[in-house]
């Protein structure tokens, strides 16, 4: 493949509403954009780190993009597959966001040069199908009645506000849905086990990341029935590894944009099912760039359980691939170029 141009853009994008990016509110998200031109293709890639959450911040990111543009400025020869993602793991080392939007990009282009899916051409036996998880939110875009599995955010510690809340989500949706109750470490450790035992009755998938404490976790689990879920907890293979000896976990919750490239991503997914560990892909409030590279990966990966994509309204100005009962096809997902 011969590299025509590299181009990199800064963008800043209003949020509809407010949004919560960890425990602040944010009313824009910022990010990168990579594009990579070659052979009269188009790849793009996001990085868009989440501020004081991210393993890189907004300016390492770009750092690390404008570092992989130079290494490819002066290449006048055709590079291989092998070789761009060599210079992404080289660049995007301490630079998980921007390595993401490499190999996004990088797969992108070589996939479209091969006319093909960047789930196809990561695995030819990619699922054709993601499913995707409900939000409890006004900007939902799944409907009520679609809705499989709803994840909610949960603020309040309160037993019983919560079991209200879980109540009046039965009587607004249905008695068959699945809740994934996240409450972003925000519990004790008697007050999150306490918490399991007193909604055990209902039918909750699992409660996500109720404190941030490996061995709390462990705890929780001796004591309740709902499976636990990490998230904040986990951001590499490292970090996975520390969960499993632990066993803090019944389900990894990944943010791909978080953890790096592809290969990062299934290194963890690996890891995982080996250790019969569930595992559930999501955004981290990216644009349509960084969740249709996301999309690709779940479907690359098989991924049966429900994810966390395309599933609210983030963005004025984008539309997002059509989503049937809780399902998306990827070849709705296509990757377009950006103004």
């Amino acid at each position: 493949m011969k590299i025509g141009k590299v181009k990199i853009s800064e963008y800043k994008k209003d949020f509809i509403a407010s949004t919560n990016l960890g425990s602040d509110k944010y009313s824009y998200r910022k990010g990168w954009y990579l594009q990579i031109f070659a052979d009269d293709c188009l790849g793009i890639g996001e990085a868009s780190p989440l501020p004081n959450i991210s393993l890189d911040s907004h300016s390492q990111a770009g750092y690390a993009l404008q570092g992989f543009s130079v290494a490819l400025k002066d290449i006048d020869y055709s590079i291989t597959l092998e070789e761009l993602l060599l210079l992404s793991e080289v660049h995007g080392h301490e630079a998980p966001s921007a390595k993401f939007a490499m190999q996004s990009a990088i797969y992108d282009v070589f996939s479209k040069i091969n006319q093909t899916s960047i789930a196809k051409y990561l695995n030819k036996k990619s699922s054709q199908v993601i499913k995707i998880n409900s939000i409890f939110n006004k900007r939902s875009i799944i409907p009520i009645q679609d809705t499989q599995v709803l994840k909610i955010k949960i603020s309040d510690s309160n037993i019983y506000s919560i079991k209200e809340l879980v109540e009046k989500v039965y009587k607004q949706y249905n008695q068959d849905i699945k809740l994934r109750l996240d409450f972003n470490g925000a519990l004790d450790l008697p007050r999150a086990i306490r918490i399991c035992k007193e909604l055990s009755d209902y039918n909750i998938e699992y409660i996500e990341q109720p404190v941030l404490s490996l061995d709390d976790l462990y705890e929780i689990r001796m004591h309740s029935d709902i499976p636990i879920a990490v998230d904040e907890l986990l951001s590499d293979y490292q970090t996975a590894e520390k969960i499993i000896e632990s066993d803090a976990a019944d389900v990894f919750i990944i943010k791909p944009s978080m953890t790096g490239g592809f290969c990062d991503v299934k290194k963890i997914v690996d890891l995982a099912r080996g250790e019969q560990i569930k595992i559930v892909l999501t955004s981290a409030f990216e644009t349509y760039i960084g969740q249709a590279f996301i999309a690709h990966i779940a479907s690359a990966l098989k991924i049966k359980d429900y994810c966390g994509i395309f599933n609210i309204s983030l963005f004025k100005d984008e539309v997002y691939p059509k989503i049937i009962s809780s399902e998306v096809n990827i070849s709705d997902i296509k990757i377009h170029k950006v103004t």
